[in-house]
């Protein structure tokens, strides 16, 4: 009775004071030793165990009360079946019962967990009588084999064992374990007591036994130390103690899922505990930075696998096809097992559309320039290359002069390198883009107005370059080539001549409005034939932007926002209301900051020493008065009244907002008061440890209108001591 209540203390104990406790309740199958087996006619039982541990962190504190039987009539009766004569056997239950102490160590992969348990202690044996007489042709029962011990032995023992389990919920585990438990000494006497061999024939017979006449029989009396050993195999249930439950507000983003990993060690710091204020804790050494989920989707986009075009390179100039010898791309970020590349060259007419497609297949990251199109005239085309032509022509007309545009796809994962271009012409010409921007200038209704600028670079000994028609010469296009409607902008209104005798260069931008349907904005130049005689030699340079950027401003991406000198405290003696407090810093002029309550979680140790949620002000609520931003308390709050309660509080949020007419730079001060549910009134807030977990949602303003905003999040995990 001492050791149940000695354990039931210690579950009690546990279950009150630990955020991190189980307690285990299993049974199954006992399989004693052979050694065990073969001294005291113990056989496979069954087994019950309860038990409780502590958890510092993977490392724990256990202990064990359990109980184990093995029942003795099966070997008994094997025994005495090898006699020559009927018996009658009486037999009862090994049954010991134990209770150690001892460490375990417990592992958790996703809903599964494994722990390795040690476990020493005090092991009691009852006391365990077996018999076996006979009466066959006579009137009494004569027995002639006893087995006793004669009082309860205490032994120490010692046990070790695995337990696999699987999370049905966020408290409750399925277990299976095996273990095997031994005690640490053989002092457990068994005494047997047998009737002699009287005929000397080397087995107990009925000439053995007393006679009809009374005569005694004689007996031989053995005493044997047995040591308890055995290995159990048993199912059960595990219920955990101290798990966070969810309460009100939004649930965290990824964002704030990877956030809540970074400030696990971020929001470990020296407590200092004054009263009657208690300062909880002070975040990163006073400082937090905020995420930034617009430049964690920026850096997703920059590191995600891409297809890069090598050679030949945009806008290369070759005089005939036998100089170029082959393709070149690569493959950047994950790589891709056996990777299926398909590159498609496509002659471009003076009006940018397709004129004759060439296609080629390969694994590999390049391809010989002769295995895709038929660049010299009498040899034959590789047999894995398609042709196809939109234009009159033969199967032996070779790949001529003019424009082309190539680019390379994986089949696997439909990645696509951009548009690169090439010419082939005798002329000699050097006329090339570079530093072609895009930018989207926003909506107008549904269709997005984009501004694509770039240089052109000009020159030649052939002539100059001209076009006859400054409206004709550009030429801007879709995905499907189908060409759009653009409007040439500064600096240059209207296309240029460049004199071909010395290196120029001329900007352009242009404007083009299209719909949610255009993927892709290519754009090309063609200038006036430069030669009077039948050689023809028109000098074309064309760009390609394949990814259209979000029409969404990206300012976000390069803004960062912190808490400097930021702390939390309790506000009074009260339990239930905490300020944060500190510094708002932001590294570019704002006019305005919104905050908002995105989720809160909480857990007491014991769990009965908080009510939890008592009012609507004690609901993860940003209360007034005390809240202030900048110095001021005229701030805007999306009261709780909106809910239509009869207990609403105008001076309860969830979001609360501050504008300033003037840009605010440097230092902002903060102090917002919340509301949490504290310990039941009247009990003193050091018998109550509660953590909390409170997500911010900050919404920083960049313009003066209040239209242009950045969203920032983080979690701050602090408790009330």
């Amino acid at each position: 009775m001492k050791k149940i209540t000695f354990l039931v203390f210690f579950v009690y104990t546990i279950s009150n004071y630990s955020q991190n406790a189980d307690i285990t309740l299993y049974s199954g199958i006992s399989t004693p030793s052979s050694s065990f087996s073969n001294n005291s006619f113990a056989s496979n039982g069954n087994f019950i165990e309860l038990s409780g541990a502590y958890y510092f962190s993977k490392i724990g504190l256990g202990l064990s009360l359990g109980q184990i039987s093995n029942p003795t009539d099966s070997n008994l009766e094997d025994f005495t079946n090898t006699l020559g004569f009927t018996t009658v056997n009486t037999s009862e239950n090994w049954k010991m019962t134990y209770y150690g102490i001892g460490p375990e160590y417990k592992a958790t992969f996703n809903k599964f967990e494994a722990k390795f348990l040690i476990r020493t202690g005090l092991m009691s044996v009852k006391p365990i009588a077996l018999g076996s007489s006979s009466n066959e042709n006579i009137d009494v029962s004569i027995p002639f084999f006893n087995l006793k011990t004669d009082k309860t032995s205490q032994l120490s023992y010692f046990s070790t064992a695995i337990k696999f389990g699987y999370n049905i919920t966020e408290n409750l585990s399925l277990f299976a374990s095996a273990d095997y438990l031994s005690a640490l000494s053989d002092e457990l006497t068994i005494t047997e007591k047998t009737v002699q061999d009287i005929n000397k024939n080397g087995r107990i017979d009925k000439e053995d036994l007393v006679a009809a006449d009374g005569t005694p029989l004689s007996y031989t009396t053995t005493s044997n130390n047995v040591k308890p050993q055995t290995t159990n195999f048993g199912v059960g249930l595990t219920y955990s103690f101290g798990k966070k439950t969810k309460v009100g507000g939004e649930i965290p983003s990824d964002n704030l899922k990877a956030e809540k990993k970074k400030r696990k060690i971020a929001t470990k710091v020296d407590q200092k505990v004054k009263k009657p204020i208690i300062v909880p804790v002070a975040i990163n050494k006073g400082s937090v930075q905020l995420t930034n989920p617009a430049k964690e989707k920026a850096d997703r986009e920059k590191n995600k696998r891409k297809l890069v075009a090598v050679s030949p390179k945009n806008n290369s100039h070759f005089k005939s096809a036998d100089e170029i010898e082959n393709f070149t791309w690569e493959l950047i970020g994950e790589q891709i097992p056996n990777p299926q590349y398909i590159i498609e060259i496509t002659k471009i007419g003076s009006n940018q559309q397709p004129q004759r497609t060439y296609i080629g297949k390969t694994t590999d990251s390049k391809i010989n320039a002769k295995k895709v199109a038929k660049f010299k005239a009498g040899k034959a085309l590789a047999d894995t290359v398609k042709r196809m032509d939109n234009s009159a022509g033969t199967n032996e007309e070779k790949a001529g002069e003019g424009q082309y545009m190539w680019k390379v796809t994986e089949t696997t994962t439909g990645i696509s390198s951009n548009p690169s271009y090439f010419t082939m012409s005798n002329c000699e010409i050097d006329f090339s883009i570079s530093n072609d921007t895009i930018e989207c200038l926003g909506y107008e209704g549904e269709n997005r107005k984009f501004k694509i600028c770039f240089d052109v670079t000009y020159s030649s000994t052939t002539g100059n370059l001209t076009y006859a028609n400054i409206g004709s010469g550009l030429t801007v296009f879709d995905q499907t080539y189908a060409t759009l409607t653009y409007t040439l902008v500064s600096p240059n209104p209207t296309l240029v001549t460049q004199i071909g005798s010395s290196v120029s260069t001329v900007s352009y931008c242009f404007e083009v409005t299209v719909s949610n349907s255009v993927t892709s904005i290519g754009f090309g130049l063609q200038g006036d034939d430069l030669d009077p005689s039948p050689i023809t030699c028109q000098p074309g340079v064309s760009a390609n932007f394949d990814e259209l950027p979000s029409c969404l401003c990206d300012e976000c991406e390069e803004i960062e926002v912190s808490f400097e000198e930021f702390n939390i405290s309790l506000n009074g003696s009260s339990g239930n209301q905490f300020n944060f407090n500190g510094n708002l810093n932001v590294n570019v002029p704002i006019y305005g900051m919104e905050f908002q309550i995105q989720s809160y979680t909480y857990s007491a140790a014991p769990s009965a020493c908080t009510e939890g949620v008592g009012s609507v002000e004690e609901s993860g609520m940003i209360l007034m008065p005390g809240t202030s931003i900048n110095g001021s308390t005229s701030l805007q709050l999306f009261n709780e009244t909106a809910s239509g309660s009869a207990s609403s509080n105008n001076n309860a949020t969830k979001n609360i907002k501050y504008t300033s007419s003037s840009p605010l730079t440097g230092p902002i001060p903060l102090n917002l008061t919340i509301g949490l549910p504290g310990p039941i009134s009247g009990l003193d807030p050091s018998c109550c440890v509660i953590d909390y977990e409170v997500c911010i949602k900050v919404i920083i303003y960049y313009d003066d209108g209040s239209c242009k905003s950045c969203v920032f999040t983080h979690c701050f995990q602090f408790n009330n001591q």
